[in-house]
Protein backbone atom coordinates (compact mmCIF):
# COMPACT_ATOMS: atom_id res chain seq x y z
CA UNK A 1 0.00 0.00 0.00
CA UNK A 2 1.37 3.38 -0.94
CA UNK A 3 2.46 5.52 1.98
CA UNK A 4 0.45 8.49 0.75
CA UNK A 5 -2.67 6.33 0.58
CA UNK A 6 -2.24 5.55 4.26
CA UNK A 7 -1.62 9.20 5.07
CA UNK A 8 -4.48 10.65 3.05
CA UNK A 9 -7.14 8.02 3.58
CA UNK A 10 -6.46 6.12 6.74
CA UNK A 11 -4.02 7.48 9.27
CA UNK A 12 -3.74 4.60 11.72
CA UNK A 13 -6.47 2.74 9.75
CA UNK A 14 -5.80 -0.26 7.49
CA UNK A 15 -7.60 -0.01 4.16
CA UNK A 16 -8.68 -3.69 3.99
CA UNK A 17 -10.79 -3.08 7.12
CA UNK A 18 -12.71 -0.24 5.46
CA UNK A 19 -16.15 -0.73 3.96
CA UNK A 20 -18.45 1.59 2.09
CA UNK A 21 -21.91 1.85 3.60
CA UNK A 22 -25.25 2.59 1.90
CA UNK A 23 -26.00 4.22 -0.46
CA UNK A 24 -22.71 3.08 -1.98
CA UNK A 25 -23.15 -0.46 -0.70
CA UNK A 26 -19.79 -1.96 -1.65
CA UNK A 27 -18.00 -4.62 0.42
CA UNK A 28 -14.46 -3.38 -0.08
CA UNK A 29 -13.00 -6.09 2.12
CA UNK A 30 -13.99 -8.63 -0.58
CA UNK A 31 -11.96 -6.84 -3.25
CA UNK A 32 -8.27 -6.64 -3.98
CA UNK A 33 -6.31 -3.67 -2.65
CA UNK A 34 -6.09 -2.17 -6.13
CA UNK A 35 -9.82 -2.60 -6.66
CA UNK A 36 -10.61 -1.01 -3.29
CA UNK A 37 -8.44 2.00 -4.10
CA UNK A 38 -10.02 2.34 -7.55
CA UNK A 39 -13.54 2.18 -6.12
CA UNK A 40 -12.68 4.76 -3.48
CA UNK A 41 -11.27 7.17 -6.05
CA UNK A 42 -14.29 6.71 -8.29
CA UNK A 43 -16.85 7.37 -5.57
CA UNK A 44 -15.04 10.43 -4.20
CA UNK A 45 -14.52 11.91 -7.66
CA UNK A 46 -18.19 11.31 -8.51
CA UNK A 47 -19.18 13.69 -5.71
CA UNK A 48 -17.44 16.52 -7.57
CA UNK A 49 -19.88 16.15 -10.49
CA UNK A 50 -17.25 17.15 -13.05
CA UNK A 51 -16.88 16.29 -16.71
CA UNK A 52 -14.22 16.40 -19.43
CA UNK A 53 -12.96 19.93 -20.01
CA UNK A 54 -13.57 21.16 -16.46
CA UNK A 55 -10.98 22.71 -14.15
CA UNK A 56 -10.57 21.07 -10.73
CA UNK A 57 -8.21 21.77 -7.84
CA UNK A 58 -6.86 18.99 -5.61
CA UNK A 59 -5.74 20.89 -2.50
CA UNK A 60 -3.31 18.92 -0.35
CA UNK A 61 -2.79 16.61 -3.30
CA UNK A 62 0.21 14.69 -1.97
CA UNK A 63 1.75 12.47 -4.61
CA UNK A 64 -1.42 12.35 -6.69
CA UNK A 65 -3.79 9.73 -5.29
CA UNK A 66 -6.74 11.77 -6.61
CA UNK A 67 -4.88 14.05 -9.01
CA UNK A 68 -4.00 11.23 -11.41
CA UNK A 69 -7.51 9.79 -11.85
CA UNK A 70 -8.95 13.31 -11.99
CA UNK A 71 -6.60 14.12 -14.86
CA UNK A 72 -7.94 11.13 -16.77
CA UNK A 73 -11.56 12.04 -16.05
CA UNK A 74 -11.10 15.65 -17.21
CA UNK A 75 -9.21 14.65 -20.33
CA UNK A 76 -6.84 16.72 -22.47
CA UNK A 77 -9.22 19.69 -22.60
CA UNK A 78 -9.56 19.82 -18.81
CA UNK A 79 -7.06 20.77 -16.15
CA UNK A 80 -6.18 19.70 -12.62
CA UNK A 81 -4.52 22.19 -10.30
CA UNK A 82 -2.58 19.98 -7.90
CA UNK A 83 -1.51 21.89 -4.78
CA UNK A 84 0.55 20.92 -1.77
CA UNK A 85 3.00 22.61 0.60
CA UNK A 86 5.35 19.60 0.70
CA UNK A 87 8.25 19.69 -1.73
CA UNK A 88 8.78 15.95 -1.25
CA UNK A 89 5.22 15.10 -2.24
CA UNK A 90 5.27 17.43 -5.23
CA UNK A 91 8.47 15.84 -6.52
CA UNK A 92 6.79 12.43 -6.32
CA UNK A 93 3.71 13.80 -8.05
CA UNK A 94 5.77 15.14 -10.92
CA UNK A 95 7.42 11.74 -11.29
CA UNK A 96 4.03 10.03 -11.47
CA UNK A 97 2.77 12.54 -14.03
CA UNK A 98 5.83 11.93 -16.18
CA UNK A 99 5.56 8.16 -15.90
CA UNK A 100 1.86 8.20 -16.80
CA UNK A 101 2.28 10.87 -19.47
CA UNK A 102 -0.38 13.17 -18.05
CA UNK A 103 0.06 16.69 -19.39
CA UNK A 104 -3.13 18.35 -18.11
CA UNK A 105 -1.96 18.92 -14.52
CA UNK A 106 -0.55 22.15 -13.14
CA UNK A 107 1.54 21.53 -10.03
CA UNK A 108 1.33 24.33 -7.45
CA UNK A 109 3.43 24.93 -4.34
CA UNK A 110 1.01 26.52 -1.89
CA UNK A 111 1.53 28.18 1.46
CA UNK A 112 0.03 27.37 4.85
CA UNK A 113 -2.74 29.95 4.36
CA UNK A 114 -3.13 30.11 0.56
CA UNK A 115 -3.30 27.33 -2.06
CA UNK A 116 -2.33 29.85 -4.74
CA UNK A 117 -5.20 28.94 -7.06
CA UNK A 118 -6.27 31.23 -9.91
CA UNK A 119 -9.40 33.15 -8.86
CA UNK A 120 -12.81 32.37 -10.29
CA UNK A 121 -11.72 29.53 -12.56
CA UNK A 122 -12.40 26.26 -10.73
CA UNK A 123 -15.44 24.14 -11.47
CA UNK A 124 -14.68 22.13 -8.33
CA UNK A 125 -12.20 21.90 -5.46
CA UNK A 126 -11.38 18.73 -3.52
CA UNK A 127 -9.69 18.44 -0.12
CA UNK A 128 -9.24 14.92 1.27
CA UNK A 129 -7.70 14.27 4.70
CA UNK A 130 -5.71 17.50 4.60
CA UNK A 131 -8.06 20.10 6.07
CA UNK A 132 -7.35 19.07 9.67
CA UNK A 133 -3.65 19.76 9.05
CA UNK A 134 -4.26 23.33 7.92
CA UNK A 135 -3.18 25.88 10.52
CA UNK A 136 -5.13 28.71 8.88
CA UNK A 137 -8.40 27.01 7.90
CA UNK A 138 -10.45 30.22 7.67
CA UNK A 139 -7.98 31.78 5.22
CA UNK A 140 -7.73 28.56 3.21
CA UNK A 141 -11.49 28.26 2.85
CA UNK A 142 -11.65 31.88 1.76
CA UNK A 143 -9.10 31.26 -0.99
CA UNK A 144 -10.85 28.04 -2.04
CA UNK A 145 -14.13 29.91 -2.36
CA UNK A 146 -12.46 32.69 -4.33
CA UNK A 147 -11.01 30.16 -6.76
CA UNK A 148 -14.41 28.70 -7.65
CA UNK A 149 -16.79 29.82 -10.34
CA UNK A 150 -20.30 30.77 -9.14
CA UNK A 151 -22.08 27.46 -8.55
CA UNK A 152 -18.77 25.61 -8.25
CA UNK A 153 -18.54 22.54 -6.03
CA UNK A 154 -16.38 22.12 -2.94
CA UNK A 155 -15.91 18.61 -1.50
CA UNK A 156 -14.25 18.09 1.86
CA UNK A 157 -13.52 14.62 3.26
CA UNK A 158 -12.13 13.87 6.72
CA UNK A 159 -12.20 11.13 9.33
CA UNK A 160 -13.01 10.83 13.03
CA UNK A 161 -12.85 8.13 15.71
CA UNK A 162 -16.09 7.88 17.69
CA UNK A 163 -14.21 8.13 20.97
CA UNK A 164 -12.71 11.49 19.95
CA UNK A 165 -15.85 13.14 18.62
CA UNK A 166 -16.69 14.89 21.88
CA UNK A 167 -13.24 16.42 22.20
CA UNK A 168 -12.31 19.99 21.29
CA UNK A 169 -11.19 20.82 17.77
CA UNK A 170 -7.59 21.21 18.93
CA UNK A 171 -7.61 17.79 20.58
CA UNK A 172 -9.06 16.14 17.47
CA UNK A 173 -6.42 17.75 15.27
CA UNK A 174 -3.72 16.30 17.53
CA UNK A 175 -5.11 12.88 16.55
CA UNK A 176 -5.05 13.89 12.85
CA UNK A 177 -8.83 13.92 12.56
CA UNK A 178 -11.82 16.24 12.68
CA UNK A 179 -15.53 15.88 13.43
CA UNK A 180 -18.01 16.95 10.76
CA UNK A 181 -19.75 19.36 13.14
CA UNK A 182 -16.67 21.61 13.28
CA UNK A 183 -16.02 21.49 9.55
CA UNK A 184 -19.63 22.10 8.54
CA UNK A 185 -19.80 25.27 10.65
CA UNK A 186 -16.49 26.51 9.23
CA UNK A 187 -17.52 25.81 5.63
CA UNK A 188 -20.78 27.67 6.15
CA UNK A 189 -19.05 30.63 7.80
CA UNK A 190 -16.77 30.84 4.76
CA UNK A 191 -19.82 31.56 2.61
CA UNK A 192 -20.55 28.13 1.16
CA UNK A 193 -23.95 26.51 0.96
CA UNK A 194 -23.69 22.97 2.35
CA UNK A 195 -25.65 20.77 -0.03
CA UNK A 196 -25.06 17.47 1.72
CA UNK A 197 -23.23 15.93 4.64
CA UNK A 198 -22.59 12.24 4.05
CA UNK A 199 -21.86 10.95 7.50
CA UNK A 200 -20.69 8.31 7.45
CA UNK A 201 -19.36 8.16 3.92
CA UNK A 202 -16.96 5.34 4.65
CA UNK A 203 -16.47 3.39 7.85
CA UNK A 204 -14.15 0.72 9.17
CA UNK A 205 -14.96 -2.53 10.90
CA UNK A 206 -14.89 -1.96 14.68
CA UNK A 207 -11.85 -3.26 16.55
CA UNK A 208 -10.40 -3.08 20.04
CA UNK A 209 -9.87 0.67 19.59
CA UNK A 210 -13.53 1.27 18.77
CA UNK A 211 -15.16 2.62 15.64
CA UNK A 212 -14.04 5.24 13.15
CA UNK A 213 -15.56 6.64 10.02
CA UNK A 214 -14.93 9.00 7.13
CA UNK A 215 -17.44 11.73 6.38
CA UNK A 216 -17.82 13.97 3.34
CA UNK A 217 -19.28 17.44 2.83
CA UNK A 218 -20.56 18.60 -0.56
CA UNK A 219 -20.87 22.39 -0.69
CA UNK A 220 -21.45 25.02 -3.33
CA UNK A 221 -20.36 28.58 -4.00
CA UNK A 222 -23.65 30.36 -4.43
CA UNK A 223 -22.39 33.73 -5.71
Amino acid sequence: MQARLLKRLARHVVLPLLIFIPPIGLALQEQSEADRAAELKRHVIETLNVRPGDKVADVGCGDGFYTLPLARVLGPTGRVYAEDISDVELVRLKQHLSEQQLANVEVIKGTVDDPQLPPGQMDAVLIVNAYHEMTAPEAMLGHVRASLKPGGTFVLMEGIWDRHEGQSRDEQVKHHELAPSFAKQEVQRAGFEVIELRDPFLERTPDEDGRSRWWLIIARKTK
